[in-house]
């Protein structure tokens, strides 16, 4: 039994990146295991709720968490392995006897810094790409696009990365009567396709909005609803700010709101650039959406032939899907069943033996 800590933040935060959505998956798989290893949470703020007594735990709400307390904790608590799951790595945590492991859930940034809004580029080329390339010893990767573009891109040994994959998370099935909970919900009434993430370039936003202004050619009734935070860096994610016809911009939508989304929507699309996973494909999936996902990065490997794969770089091939699904009621249902049925593989319990053994390997081996 090894001393492991992990940054617990994401379990104390309301509104979630993808990224943070991620780590509070690897928090509560740990909760599943808590005598697995001694176990050391890491807070900025107290917990609210009652942590298995088997948890340590400690929390700082100063300046300073991450770059100076957290490295002090490391010695303090003689971690032998901490887990950070944003891909940061403090300086000083570098000069600890502890092995350092990161979950990257993705690093297409390496082609195209511009993907990245302009107040986070700093942080990613001044501290995430050091704390990759020289203060982490271990690596889990949250899909095999990712594994292979670190070992590609970034030239880290193959045996020092896991895959670990996101799972289907509670709550997320098809829900009884949810036509009408959105409609009572959000005043959403007919036939929607559902775009649900942060608006950002490698999401493809600007050729969806394309691709859907196509369809509302042969499908004038048709709307695109659109869930979630806007960055308003880009000409393409400012169309969804300025409006456009049958475009609804829901912006944040609670996590129990999410499954009566997918429910209820005609299908899922999500023509991403590329994906490290894609988690909203697979929720979407688990609640019997059909799905429209791009051909690239990870998105393949989530979706595989449940849903219908376009080229994300050809505006008509992702009109083409849409119309499809919308046309089709045979093709709608046949989607619906093989999005279930391929859900099923993302489990809990898989993940959990993938995150262990990613541990048993960075404490062996990182």
């Amino acid at each position: 039994m090894a001393r492991v800590a992990v940054d617990a933040r994401p379990l104390m935060k309301r509104e979630r990146t993808g990224v943070e959505n991620v780590s509070l998956q690897f928090l509560s798989l740990i909760l599943h295991a808590k005598d697995k290893h001694q176990w050391h949470f890491y807070f900025t703020e107290p917990p609210t709720f009652a942590l298995p007594q088997e948890i340590r735990w400690r929390s700082y709400r100063g300046k300073g968490w991450l770059r100076l307390i957290v490295p002090i904790w490391m010695l303090v608590d003689r971690i032998q392995l901490i887990h950070f799951g944003i891909a940061y790595v403090p300086p000083l945590a570098r000069f600890t006897p502890s092995k350092i492991a990161v979950t990257a859930c993705d690093i297409m940034w390496l082609d195209n810094i511009n993907i990245i809004d302009p107040p986070s580029r700093k942080f990613i080329l001044k501290g995430v790409l050091p704390s990759l390339k020289y203060r982490s010893d271990y690596f889990i990767a949250i899909s095999e696009a990712t594994k292979s573009d670190l070992i590609h891109k970034l030239g880290v040994p193959s045996d020092r990365v896991s895959l670990v994959y996101p799972y289907v998370p509670d709550g997320f099935k098809p829900a009884a009567n949810a036509d009408e909970a959105v409609r009572q919900l959000y005043g959403i009434e007919g036939r929607f396709l559902l775009f649900v993430g942060v608006a950002k370039p490698n999401k493809n936003i600007g050729r969806l909005l394309d691709a859907f202004s196509l369809v509302r050619l042969s499908h004038p009734d048709a709307k695109l609803v659109v869930a979630g935070f806007v960055m308003p860096f880009w000409e393409e994610t400012q169309r969804l700010l300025r409006g456009e016809p049958n475009v609804i911009w829901l912006q944040y939508v609670p996590d129990d709101h999410l499954p009566l989304l997918y429910s209820a929507c005609t299908a899922f699309v999500s023509p991403a650039l590329n994906e490290g996973f894609g988690l909203p494909l697979l929720e979407a999936m688990a609640c019997g959406a059909p799905v429209i996902a791009g051909n690239t990065g990870a998105q393949p490997e989530v979706v595989g032939d449940a849903g219908l794969l376009v080229n994300p770089f050809d505006v008509s091939d992702i009109a083409d899907a849409m119309k499809a699904v919308l046309s089709d009621v045979s093709l709608r249902s046949q989607m619906s069943v093989s999005s279930i049925e391929r859900s099923r593989m993302f489990n809990k319990e898989r993940s959990l033996e993938q995150l262990l053994s990613a541990y048993e390997h960075a404490l062996r081996e990182g």
